[in-house]
């Protein structure tokens, strides 16, 4: 019955979008900073079909598509602003827990009369006039397909291709904790639809531009073993993306590296950001440990095994400091490799 009642709930949110979409005309869609597959993804999905309901609907970002997602169809129509000065009838925000989280691109209480806050993390604020929040998704993909379900229109080929990559890259190609049954329906559904996965996959795991292998070697060549081998620490320099020609885009996928060692059952990745004092740190996971939580404590978020924070500081300290917190909650000996 509970279960039944979850899912009736949802119903009800998507029926509140769909409501909202037919009485706007103007839509604003946006996400979190730096965005990724799912994010991008999701964007563009949804931005089609409210183009093909006769809406007008504009992509702002704070940060630029990664050059891994270019090949996605339509991304030209992604922008990238500091600040959008126009009013739109309905904002819809992917994968934030607040405006800041999007760079305060937007002021959602003064320039968007409806705000849909759509996101699939553990911990958020409910900051839209409508939230479709549920973090048993493994991807605000996912929620969307059901969204295009309940809107009554054929997922294009385009679309698909779009939802499908923020699928595949927000469930670690499906090898992710998150991977849950309602992933692969979702996937076989898109599928349906003739897109081309083995090009997909080639587009975003086997294609990378020399920059991105340089400083793959220089993370590779410096990650170390902390707590008896059950924590992997890499760490990016500002000059390793200067000295290279990289970006951040080019880090995307990794950290998983580190997962590959037996022993490892965290990965803490470091690496400095453009802005002065800025260090981004993720962490990657195994199950043994809530890195959410940590991630929480700090200002960040994400999942169990997936999440994140941006902080001002020392790259060597934070990413110390870090490693001491997840160490705690680590068993005191070496494990078994599996």
């Amino acid at each position: 019955m509970l279960r039944a009642a979850r899912r009736n709930d949802h119903d009800r949110v998507i029926a509140q979008i769909l409501k909202a979409v037919e009485a706007g005309r103007t839509f604003f869609l946006s996400g979190h900073e730096r965005p990724d597959g799912d994010t991008v993804g999701s964007e563009l999905a949804f931005a089609s079909l409210l183009r093909r309901m006769g809406k007008k609907a504009d992509i702002y970002n704070s940060t630029p598509v990664p050059r891994s997602l270019q090949f996605l169809p339509g991304v030209h129509r992604v922008k990238t602003a500091a600040r959008i000065g126009k009013t739109y009838d309905v904002a819809v925000i992917f994968e934030c827990t607040g405006a800041d989280r999007m760079g305060n691109i937007i002021d959602l209480d003064t320039q968007a009369r409806t705000v849909i806050n759509i996101d699939h993390h553990a911990h958020h604020s409910h900051f839209g006039h409508i939230n479709l929040i549920n973090p048993k998704a493994s991807s605000n993909s996912e929620q969307l397909y059901h969204v295009f379900q309940k809107a009554g229109m054929p997922i294009t080929k385009e679309e698909a291709m779009a939802l499908y990559v923020g699928l595949v890259t927000d469930t670690g190609r499906f090898q992710q904790e998150n991977t849950n049954p309602d992933s692969h329906v979702v996937a076989a559904g898109l599928l349906a639809t003739g897109i081309h996965v083995a090009e997909i996959s080639r587009r975003l795991y086997s294609t990378a531009h020399e920059p991105a292998l340089k400083l793959l070697g220089r993370a590779l060549s410096r990650q170390r073993l902390e707590a008896n081998g059950q924590i992997s620490v890499m760490t990016l320099r500002r000059r390793d993306f200067r000295e290279t020609g990289a970006d951040e885009g080019d880090t995307e996928d990794m950290i998983n590296y580190g997962l590959m060692i037996p022993t490892v059952q965290a990965v803490v990745f470091a690496r400095e950001l453009k802005e002065n004092g800025q260090v981004k740190i993720s962490f990657r996971g195994k199950g043994r440990v809530d890195l959410c939580r940590i991630a929480v404590r700090h200002g960040g978020g994400g999942h169990r095994n997936a999440a994140g924070v941006t902080l001002s500081g020392s790259l060597e300290v934070l990413a110390e400091k870090m490693v001491t917190e997840i160490a705690k909650t680590l068993p005191p000996k070496r494990v078994r490799p599996e």
